[in-house]
């Protein structure tokens, strides 16, 4: 933008509801649904968006519709600039338009999408800028409510974008808070009900939104096993799990740290739930174990063959 020219380009009001993905139906609250056996279900074709129209953008498979309604903008600086300039040139008309912003986070952890479809074609504000973008669906999958996040990907959002680098980190460490909450304050059917929507939101994070459930976080190389492990949220570990995840993951720090080391020191300890299904599931306190077993076995077939 021009040092001439400070006038902002807003965005003509955002097409009818009509014409765009139709919103899926709301959530259900997860404390009425029935009670049945835990299994999580990865197949694509049950948890996928449909295709995207338009000729979206290729980010390795996923494909991100440039021309769907929440597609913005991920240059923060630019969009910083041009709010920037909004401020100085019409000071009234950008507080409005923060004040919309605002609003449309409150109703993504609501899970009001006609709410947020509204109000974007009243105040004509279009697609929020990123960062407000991104706080919306920060909301509505930390608070488990997936209606707003699951409509802004099928229109265009990219959840790839840098501040929700760790929002698969962020969800097992809001699982961990919420259960250490509820302990003895809630029933076992309603704890349970709620570590499944904890579930439900990373199989979205996973499969529909395509983020990688075996990253490792910066710093520690901690993995999300490792936290769900040390949580003793035996839910998430199961669904981790499924998704590929290792159990023999091994940490940055000191002790080489695996998720069965977290297990057993941690929350759940050695019987822990946590950890008798890591156990089941071939895991090891270390990885020096499993070359220690064949150093072993190898002495061991030596000696019984001379």
């Amino acid at each position: 933008m021009s040092g001439e020219n400070n006038t902002i380009q807003i965005p003509s009001p955002v097409p009818t509801t009509s014409q765009l993905v139709d919103a899926p139906p709301p959530v259900p609250d997860p404390a009425t649904l029935p009670r049945q056996p835990f299994r999580v279900n990865l197949e694509v074709k049950n948890f996928s968006s449909p295709p995207l129209p338009g000729t979206g953008g290729d980010m390795g498979n996923m494909k991100i519709n440039n021309s769907g309604m929440f597609y913005v903008d991920s240059n923060f600086m630019v969009q910083q600039k041009r709010m920037e300039d909004m401020k100085k040139a019409q000071p009234e008309k950008a507080q409005k338009l923060f004040q919309s912003y605002t609003q449309m986070v409150v109703m993504s952890a609501a899970g009001d999408i006609n709410g947020v479809l509204g109000l974007m074609a009243s105040s004509g504000s279009g697609a929020p800028p990123a960062w407000f973008a991104v706080k919306m669906f920060q909301t509505g999958v930390l608070g488990m409510n997936l209606t707003v996040p699951r409509f802004m990907v099928k229109n265009g959002f990219d959840c790839r974008m840098g501040p929700l680098d760790t929002i698969m980190f962020d969800l097992v460490v809001a699982n961990g808070k919420d259960s250490a909450a509820g302990e003895g304050k809630i029933s076992k059917k309603e704890r349970l009900m709620r570590d499944r929507a904890f579930v439900e939101a990373m199989v979205f994070l996973a499969v529909e939104c395509e983020l990688d459930a075996m990253c490792m976080r910066k710093g520690d190389f901690f993995s999300l096993m490792h936290l769900a492990a040390g949580d003793d949220l035996p839910q998430m570990v199961l669904c981790l799990i499924e998704l590929g995840c290792d159990v023999n993951a091994v940490a940055g720090d000191a002790e080489d740290s695996t998720p069965l080391v977290m297990a057993e020191g941690g929350k759940g300890g050695k019987e822990g739930k946590s950890a008798v299904i890591l156990r089941k599931r071939g895991a090891k306190r270390n990885w020096r174990e499993e070359e220690e077993e064949e150093e072993e076995n190898y002495n061991k077939y030596t000696f019984e063959c001379s």
